[in-house]
């Protein structure tokens, strides 16, 4: 019965998770940008970073940096390389292109907020019409290849201000099974590619060493 317990519990958890959407968000005003990562119900802040985070990032790099030489001092000149990389990556192209198909699919535009307040207006100028086009090709092409949930977009007039003000904020997310259903299938894929690339390599030094051992149809010099 306890298994049985267990079993579900685990079940449960693994369901949470799959369904858990993560995503990012992301804004600029005048006052500058931020960027920020959504983890279920937590937002962690990417930029601007805390001053806390950013002692720590900096003495992790110290450490870093130190152990970087100690292992450069010991280090016989010798670097592993997978060779053919341009052939992996061709074949993997496929892969890679459906991928970001699925991935583009899958993500979803929670939020689009973009206000343009344009300052000196004129009826002659251009300027106007030609910001509100990149705004409408822009929507335009959101629509087209994303979800977008909840948008707001507007353009003000403003007789008090010298030069335009853009606000902007965007957030983007999708399921922890979305990204898995994504992710795993093109890890595999490239294991797969990289072990055949190492066979077919294997292989062929193997002959080729093979080659070099073999006498030459028997014969031998002789001297006179």
């Amino acid at each position: 019965m306890v298994g049985w317990i267990l079993l579900l519990v685990v079940l449960a958890l693994v369901l949470l998770v799959c369904v858990l959407r993560l995503g990012v968000a992301a804004g600029y005003e005048e006052g500058g940008g931020w960027v920020k990562v959504h983890l279920g119900p937590k937002w962690v802040s990417l930029y601007p970073v805390p001053q806390a985070r950013t002692a720590r990032r900096r003495k992790k790099q110290r450490r870093k940096e130190a152990k970087a030489e100690a292992t450069e001092e010991q280090k016989d000149g010798k670097k592993f390389s997978l060779g053919g990389t341009l052939d992996l990556a061709l074949e993997l192209l496929p892969q890679v292109r459906a991928a970001a198909g699925k991935f583009r699919r899958a993500l979803r535009v929670d939020e689009l907020c973009l206000r343009l307040t344009w300052g000196e207006p004129d009826p002659a100028d251009a300027a106007i019409h030609r910001a509100w086009g990149i705004v409408e090709a822009l929507l335009a092409f959101l629509e087209a290849n994303f979800v977008l949930k909840h948008r707001e977009v507007s353009l003000h007039l403003d007789y008090q201000i010298e030069r335009p003000r853009l606000f902007v904020r965007a957030s983007l997310s999708l399921t922890a099974a979305q990204l898995l259903g994504i992710v795993l299938p093109l890890g595999w894929a490239a294991l797969k590619t990289l072990w055949k690339h190492r066979k077919q390599t294997a292989a062929a030094g193997a002959a080729a060493h093979g080659r070099k051992g073999e006498p030459s149809n028997g014969k031998e010099s002789s001297c006179q």
